[in-house]
């Protein structure tokens, strides 16, 4: 190969990537993935607030639209139209310092997000990996206001759903809901799956999506790292961006714009 025939072909390799990037930066719906807030923390689970406040401040400076899960699925499944540039912020365990930090921020800018609740942690800690984090408790949770905060399922006890049998996923969903009910806690009808973990050998992965949907679950949420297409393909493999308080911000920026990365 001549050197003039090397850098036309490097010449198209970069002119498609940097479309394929312009593309993806344009279309489809991000969602994020969040789990703890801290003042002075951070670690590949939590964020510092005034980390979490700049990231924020970007999605408006770049004219993102944070909408709510509630909204989503009525674009799916009613053909509703999204803003221009949707996102989803979705924040995992419903950690009390979420009430402390996350709501307040919220609120200054009028954003949206939707916390994923571990039911059977409510009022306790985040015994599943042996920490003392405290979860929001029911006071706490009727105490935020729907127009910034929405609620949906993180399952019951944190276990993966990859192995569970149809009779314990039926028995998991149906003790949230009544928990949830039964101490008026609005909801919506979406579960993110804890460690992001499902069955993925087909067969078993449309009978664990056949149980989500005849116990009325709209939407199911993995990690996957990816931008996905609207309108979903399948609403239960919905993946979501992993946001970690060890990102630089070029990283954060570099996650939103393509999703999945594999440099930096």
């Amino acid at each position: 190969m001549t050197v003039n025939a090397f850098f036309l072909l490097f010449a198209i390799i970069v002119g498609v990537f940097l479309t394929n990037i312009l593309i993806r930066s344009k279309s489809g719906l991000r969602v994020l993935m969040y789990h703890k807030l801290s003042l002075n923390t951070s670690d590949n689970l939590t964020v510092r607030a005034d980390i979490l406040e700049k990231q924020l401040l970007y999605l408006k400076e770049k004219n993102y639209h944070p909408i709510t899960v509630q909204q989503l699925i009525e674009h799916q499944y009613q053909n509703t139209k999204l803003p221009k540039k949707p996102i989803l912020l979705t924040f995992d365990d419903g950690y009390e310092n979420n009430y402390t930090y996350l709501y307040p921020l919220l609120k200054k800018h009028a954003l949206k997000a939707t916390i994923f609740l571990p039911v059977g942690f409510i009022g306790k800690s985040n015994e599943w990996d042996e920490g003392d984090e405290a979860i929001m408790n029911v006071d706490k949770l009727k105490q935020i206001d729907s127009t910034f905060i929405e609620f949906g399922l993180h399952s019951l006890i944190h276990r993966s759903y990859k192995e569970f049998t149809t009779e314990e996923l039926i028995d998991d969903i149906s003790q949230c809901i009544s928990i949830l009910k039964e101490n008026s806690i609005p909801y919506v009808p979406a579960i993110t799956y804890p460690y992001g973990a499902y069955p993925c050998e087909q067969k078993r992965y449309e009978k664990f999506k056949k149980t989500l949907i005849n116990n009325e679950i709209r939407f199911g949420l993995r990690i996957g790292n990816r931008i996905n297409k609207l309108p979903l393909a399948d609403p239960f493999c919905i993946q979501r961006i992993d946001i970690k308080g060890t990102d630089t911000f070029f990283r954060f920026k570099l996650k939103l714009l393509l999703g999945r990365i594999k440099i930096f």
